[in-house]
């Protein structure tokens, strides 16, 4: 490409967010003094650093592609409900693809870091965010700041081929992929009804009671967290935890050689599938524990790392079109891992994070998000906006994890 602002054509595992116009929020909740010039120039440092936060999409003859957009992503703020981060958010991913939203309610606020789907992860996003609040410290403070300059961040394609990963052969058994996005600009499709996330923060002892409980047990917090999760989905369900299936992505940067680092790529992630089979005892920490001899296995067979490209290649000849209404029962979490300390002036006091996201939903299937901040694990629930079962689902989720922390 020769076209002045140009960065490079989305590849397929980019392509996969367009049609769904996914942006993801990173939440924090601050209480104290928001001074919003610091807060302005530590955004633009960071949008500096970071091209992919500047970023627009644009559509070719072949297919969406990244652009430089013509402005500037500037903080938009509003008086509201901290609890809801996205009140009067305004995204178009064919003029920005990041955005930074402050909803603030006196001396509470919450802050929210918006990338689309296309340009980062979790990991990736996560570590732009503590970026930010470091700028924003220093700007606070009087001191100055200038954040290197970082390249465009590479595909999981060229990630994976320099590595020597690549898709399973045609016709190998994988699972025919949800029909590729074109990128061009369209009418939108209807929204959805919208998601409002809600969170169970555990206690710190209660955190470190179920990173105990794992060390004895040999088996990961984000194992016992799942069998949580399939628990109370199938007495909620009213199905046996065999007929569940459990969907949940894999960060792959510490998975592959030589590692990547956080921003260096868009979307590094593999996806893994597992389902309990009849013999495992429905208890937390047996599910938990064969779920990470899935994990460990997947990885060491190559197809976790792989899983992305397989889901994106076009299926073999005569294969039957994705239908979603014919997806079995699905479980799905991502865990975030632990989030890094944020720095932040005295004045001012960052209490949670949490998640959100802004999409054109597919399903009204809800999911689940985790991580750890400040010592304390976060599960968010990210279900439709007035879901019948949420506070019944919540409940149940209360009482697993009590029960297993005090094991």
């Amino acid at each position: 490409m020769t076209r002045a602002g140009t960065w490079r054509a989305l590849a397929p595992t980019e392509k996969i967010h367009v049609a769904r116009e996914a942006y993801i929020g990173y939440v924090v909740r601050a209480t104290g003094r928001l001074d919003l010039d610091a807060l302005a120039a530590a955004y633009a440092a960071v949008c500096r650093a970071y091209p992919q936060l500047s970023a627009r999409l644009d559509a070719g003859d072949d297919g969406p592609f990244f652009a430089e957009s013509d402005a500037r992503p500037e903080v938009r703020t509003c008086d509201g409900d901290p609890e809801r981060p996205l009140t009067g958010v305004e995204l178009d991913q064919y003029r920005a693809l990041s955005a930074l939203n402050v909803v603030r309610d006196g001396d509470d606020a919450s802050v929210c870091l918006l990338t689309h789907h296309s340009i980062a992860d979790a990991d990736h996003s996560i570590a732009v965010l503590a970026d930010l609040w470091s700028c924003y410290t220093d700007a606070v403070q009087g001191t100055p700041f200038d954040l290197p300059r970082h390249p465009y961040p590479r595909s999981l394609e060229d990630l994976l081929a320099e590595r020597g990963v690549r898709s399973a052969p045609p016709g190998s058994g994988r699972t025919p992929p949800p029909p590729a996005s074109t990128g061009q600009p369209a009418a939108p499709a209807p929204r959805g009804p919208a998601r409002h996330v809600v969170q169970h923060r555990m206690t710190a002892a209660q955190s470190t009671a179920l990173a105990e409980l794992g060390h004895r047990e040999r088996v990961t917090i984000n194992g016992l967290l799942a069998g949580v999760l399939l628990l109370v989905e199938a007495e909620l369900r009213d199905l046996p935890v065999t007929e569940l299936v459990y969907r949940f992505t894999v960060n792959l940067r510490s998975h592959l050689t030589p590692p990547v680092a956080p921003t260096e790529g868009t979307n590094v992630l593999g996806g893994v599938g597992f389902t309990a089979t009849d013999d495992l005892r429905p208890d937390a920490v047996t599910i938990g524990r064969a779920i990470g001899e899935r994990l460990r296995a997947g990885l060491a067979d190559g197809s976790i790392q792989r899983s992305l490209l397989d889901l994106v290649s076009q299926p073999p000849p005569g294969a039957k079109p994705w239908d979603p209404r014919t997806a079995p029962a699905v479980v799905s979490m991502m865990n975030w891992g632990r989030v890094p300390p944020m720095r932040t002036p005295d004045d001012l006091r960052l209490t949670s994070f949490r998640s959100a996201s802004s999409m054109r939903e597919t399903s009204a299937m809800g999911g689940y998000v985790v991580n750890t901040f400040e010592d304390r694990i976060g599960i968010d629930l990210a279900w439709p906006e007035g879901d019948a079962e949420l506070p019944r689902r919540l409940d149940r989720l209360r009482e697993r994890l009590s029960e297993l922390t005090l094991r």
